[in-house]
């Protein structure tokens, strides 16, 4: 027999058709397997999503205030900082996941999603946030992590020092309903990806928050459709077409380039949108750190011209970072100790280094003070230093040694 023959033999269906049908249903299968397994207790239900603008939180620990429609996180007290939102009493099983929208100059440590039950009220449920891709991962719970009975408050809390203002923009929990969770999967493959930093060698790390990353699903698909035809060609003696094998695989491989694809003709539609056309300083106003931006600014035009010696103190090394870039060509140190100095990162510059003359830029930096009445530049161990004040306000302290 000729294999034009044992191709004929086969199945009615021509072989794109059938590449194509195995593959769709075992997408449309693992997708039903996506909902059933995210989706709330009452599944068929239609219970409306939960949403509390920042600027509703309550600052129950801590320094800041409501910014418009976020609430601006500033301070610790005593090493803690807590918000509270106003919710009304929810099932817990009705809305298994939680959704922060939250911005921060630095990654912001010791992050976590607190509530309280209306069984259990004397005792203050939390489970850590993750902090995933520029933004905080959404969360699931359960009730391994206390999430049962009535939620009758949620709030936020942040342990640790904060090196940069936290801004909290809002908290969603969205509904778990079939329909819903259905529609959340395919918002989630959808959703646009920026492309920063490490994004080159992981493009779609944020869906490690995703009920399933659609790469992980469609490899799931494929393999699932394979081992099908498989299963199909031995029971029912088809020959075995490797064009079917090889399609199936196309297939996905095709849907996920499309997808990337459509990602990065999203970026080019932004990028283009924000420095096309625009002189270098407008482009630095359109950046993500155009608020690091004007203040290096500020800092520079209270300088005397260049070369200046000054030293860039922030608890925040990202800040440090980006202020000292914006600062050249002046002679810039981020008070990075030597590794033969055996001090700890982020310690004060030593008092003999320092010399009449030198400027000196405290942004957000704890670990060395300032009397303003006596002018003197104070270290931890008591030492002082005398300094004149050139640029004094809430987020940056300029002084010059004398």
């Amino acid at each position: 027999m000729s294999a034009a023959e044992g191709i004929a033999s086969g199945p009615s269906w021509p072989w794109w058709k059938l590449s194509a049908g195995l593959f769709g249903g075992a997408l449309l299968c693992v997708i039903l397997w996506i909902v059933i397994t995210h989706a709330g207790a009452h599944k068929f239900g239609s219970q409306p999503p939960l949403t509390v603008a920042g600027a509703s939180l309550h600052l129950v620990r801590g320094g800041g205030h409501p910014d418009e429609t976020s609430f601006l996180l500033e301070s610790a007290e005593d090493g803690v900082a807590a918000l509270s939102a106003d919710v009304r009493p929810f099932e817990a099983r009705d809305y298994p996941r939680v959704e922060w929208v939250v911005r921060a100059a630095e990654v912001p440590a010791g992050l976590a999603f607190a509530w309280r039950t209306r069984e259990n009220p004397r005792r203050s449920y939390s489970k850590p946030l993750q902090w995933l891709a520029g933004h905080i991962a959404p969360m699931s719970l359960d009730d391994s992590d206390g999430w049962r009975g009535t939620i009758t408050g949620i709030g936020l809390v942040a342990r640790g020092p904060l090196t940069a203002p936290i801004e909290v923009v809002s908290v969603r929990l969205p509904a778990a309903s079939a329909g819903a969770t259905l529609a959340q999967t395919f918002a989630q493959w959808a959703a646009p990806f920026p492309l920063k930093g490490y994004a080159i060698a992981f493009p779609f790390d944020a869906e490690r928050a995703h009920f399933m990353p659609m790469a992980k699903a469609v490899a799931i698909a494929v393999a699932l459709a394979l081992v099908v035809y498989l299963l199909l060609a031995r029971l029912r003696h088809w020959p075995a077409d490797t064009r079917v094998l090889w399609a199936i695989f196309a297939a996905g491989w095709i849907v996920l380039d499309a997808r990337w694809q459509v990602n990065l003709g999203r970026e080019l539609a932004l990028a283009a949108e924000r420095f096309a056309g625009k002189t270098s300083e407008e482009k630095a106003l359109a950046a993500d750190d155009a608020a690091v931006y004007l203040l290096a600014q500020d800092v520079r035009r209270a300088l005397p011209p260049p070369p200046v010696r000054i030293i860039i103190l922030s608890d925040s090394d990202l800040i440090a970072l980006r202020v000292a870039h914006f600062l050249y060509p002046h002679n810039v140190s981020r008070n990075a100790p030597a590794k033969v100095e055996n001090r700890p990162r982020g310690a004060p510059p030593l008092h003999a280094n320092l010399r009449g003359g030198d400027y000196l830029a405290l942004v957000f930096y704890g670990s060395l003070g300032f009397d303003a009445e006596r002018q003197l530049l104070v270290w931890p161990d008591g030492r002082t230093l005398p300094a004149d004040v050139i640029l004094s306000r809430p987020d940056l302290l300029l002084v010059r040694v004398r």
